[in-house]
């Protein structure tokens, strides 16, 4: 009985590890199907830098603000759709040097990405809470990219992670931002509450701060009991 348990024993135990490697990937599934989804909607578009795909009002003042969006656009959405792949432990271990490609497109799409970012709030006739929030998320989305950048530069890998994790919170803010904002214009429409355009309504305003706080506290709490776990359970092994 004893010896017929023993063998069974492995085949359990590695199809265990099979349904928890299932249950892992899940998260990353939907977070690339949403970034994925996301990147085709909102930034593929601005590809033909026509003025009129713009879904924000432009400011007739700053006639290079559509441009300068554009290359946001662009960057940004490159940045969402390459993210996810950098976080396949496969990918970093038997294929480094893929990794470190995508990792300098990454980094690049971001650096230019966020400096678009700003310049793209300061003119922005979203109004001053929005202008504020996107503009604090820029100076984040940069800082956290240069961060990770020293990290790696100093052969620092779990810094590096923690702030690419960070970084790539950030850059998923889109996806949150857009989620939070249709959910606040449709309860408007519902309500009849709809008044101008969405861009001045609380729902956007809203939409711009919670997308990325929301994103950088569920960062934290992966950083801390996933990553940091994980680090710590291999240097005791």
């Amino acid at each position: 009985m004893d010896t017929k348990y023993e063998a069974q024993t492995p085949v359990l135990t590695t199809t265990r590890r099979k349904q928890r490697g299932f249950l892992r990937i899940i998260p990353w599934i939907i977070m690339t199907v949403l970034a994925f989804g996301t990147t085709l909607s909102f930034a593929a578009p601005y590809i033909t830098f026509n003025p009129d795909v713009s879904r924000i009002p432009l400011n007739p003042a700053t006639p290079w603000q559509f441009t300068i969006l554009a290359i946001h656009g662009i960057t940004a959405g490159l940045a969402l759709l390459i993210g996810p792949f950098q976080f396949l432990n496969r990918l970093r271990t038997r294929y480094p040097a893929i990794h470190r490609v995508i990792g300098r497109i990454y980094m690049i799409s971001v650096l230019i990405g966020s400096l678009a970012a700003f310049y793209s709030a300061a003119v922005s006739l979203d109004g001053f809470v929005a202008q504020v929030g996107f503009i604090f998320v820029a100076i984040l989305w940069l800082y956290s990219i240069v961060q990770a950048y020293k990290a790696i530069r100093r052969g620092n890998i779990l810094l590096h992670r923690v702030w690419m994790i960070r970084n790539y919170a950030l850059t998923f803010a889109a996806v949150i931002l857009r989620i939070w904002l249709y959910a606040g214009i449709t309860y408007l429409v519902i309500t009849h509450q709809l008044h101008g355009p969405a861009t001045l309504t609380p729902a956007y305003a809203s939409s711009v701060w919670v997308s990325w706080t929301v994103t950088l506290v569920f960062a934290e709490w992966f950083i801390n009991q996933r990553l940091f776990h994980s680090f710590s359970r291999k240097s005791i092994q």
